[in-house]
């Protein structure tokens, strides 16, 4: 058996947003990723989630620096929810000014800084990089999916945080990493 870490490039390192991500986590004592729990976090910083008006509508109200309400829709399954409440409590941990008072580029400047954050709180490197995986065998993202409680299509954006390309597994070879980009 061997880590996640001996399979990734030797040169990733965190960027400033991972770096925030983990301030956040280092307030909590979380080991491994699927223990990573939105709610006590969101608790901790006093935002609220209350059920959406809307059944299809996800948004959040900042009501002072790093505080304010999230608002998810009823119904959603778990790996859903989680996703989305980690998106709308990036945008209140990373931005005071409403989404409604800004210009379409700063607006998907936000969105893309939200998802990343929130990448890096659910998938972060250090945690990463502990995954315990077969020496032999390739990973592949339904696993990784299942190891950090999140969807496969969340995993995907994760490692296009690190790998140039779509990565649908990683794999260990001749003493070297790789991933692994399956053929259609």
């Amino acid at each position: 058996m061997v880590k996640i870490a001996d399979i990734l490039p030797a040169q990733i390192g965190n960027n400033t947003m991972e770096e925030r991500a983990n301030n956040v986590l280092n307030k909590f004592n979380y080991r491994y990723p699927d223990q990573i729990d939105i709610e006590e976090i969101c608790n901790y910083y006093r935002i609220k989630i209350k059920p959406s008006p809307e059944p299809e509508l996800t948004y959040s109200v900042c009501t002072g620096f790093r505080k304010g309400y999230i608002y998810i829709p009823r119904g959603a399954n778990y790996i859903k929810y989680k996703e989305l409440l980690g998106e709308e409590f990036s945008h209140l941990y990373l931005h005071t000014i409403s989404q409604m008072q800004t210009t379409k580029l700063i607006q998907a400047h936000q969105e893309r800084q939200a998802k990343n954050f929130s990448a890096y709180l659910y998938m972060p490197l250090k945690m990463l990089k502990d995954i315990v995986i077969s020496y032999d065998q390739p990973v592949d993202i339904s696993n990784l999916a299942n190891e950090c409680l999140v969807s496969e299509e969340f995993v995907y954006y994760r490692l296009s945080l690190i790998f140039p390309e779509k990565a649908d597994a990683l794999a260990r070879s001749k003493g070297g990493f790789g991933y692994i980009k399956w053929l259609e």
